[in-house]
C-alpha cells in the first residue's frame, strides 16, 4: 500500500526531477547553477517539500537540456506540484 507522501505531486515532482537530474549526470549543485536556482531550492523540489513555481519549472527545463516530450511531461508534473503546494 502506497503512502499518502507517494501519492502526493510534489513528491512525484522530485523522483522525476532527480531522475532527469541523474541522467544528466549533474550534481545538484551543478544543476543549480545551470539553473540560476539556489541548492536549497533545488534540494527542497527534489524532496518533495515544495513545489515548482512555473517559471523555476521551465528554468529546469532548459538546465536539463529536455528534449519537447520530456519537456512536455515535466511541465505536466510541475504544474501539479506547484497547484499541490499552493494554500
Amino acid at each position: 500500500m502506497e503512502s499518502r507522501r507517494e501519492n502526493d505531486p510534489r513528491e512525484t515532482f522530485g523522483r522525476a526531477l532527480r531522475a532527469h537530474r541523474q541522467g544528466a549526470r549533474l550534481t545538484q549543485e551543478e544543476l543549480a547553477a545551470r539553473a540560476g536556482l539556489g541548492i536549497r531550492t533545488l534540494s527542497d523540489l527534489e524532496r518533495g517539500v515544495a513545489g515548482p513555481r512555473p517559471a523555476t519549472a521551465a528554468l529546469l527545463c532548459t538546465a536539463l537540456g529536455l528534449g519537447r516530450p520530456a519537456a512536455e511531461g515535466f511541465h505536466a508534473l510541475a504544474g501539479a506540484s506547484w497547484r499541490s503546494a499552493r494554500p
